[in-house]
């Protein structure tokens, strides 16, 4: 259904417009949530751009699904991600 928003976003800019507010956003605000709770903490680096990090989680999963792995992005694409993006993003060696 994303990717019929998408194509029509030309046409009828209104309605991708709505699936950014009430599906992107929403998620998105989440994950940068979480980022900041663990900047608070020590656990990540103060210095990071928590929109860009939470964007590409995000798209992960959109993307995951796009080429159809759409049962292993549920299964092993959170433990993917935080294997690969938590060395950059963590404070500690």
């Amino acid at each position: 259904m994303q990717g019929g928003f998408i194509s029509e976003a030309e046409r009828v800019p209104e309605l991708l417009a709505h699936v950014v507010t009430r599906a992107v956003e929403s998620r998105v605000t989440q994950v940068e949530h979480v980022l900041h709770q663990l900047i608070e903490r020590g656990a990540v680096r103060a210095d990071i751009d928590t929109r860009t990090i939470a964007t590409m989680v995000f798209g992960a999963f959109f993307g995951a699904f796009l080429r159809g792995d759409a049962a292993a992005a549920r299964a092993s694409l959170p433990e993917q991600l935080t294997t690969t993006l938590w060395p950059a993003l963590t404070t500690r060696p």
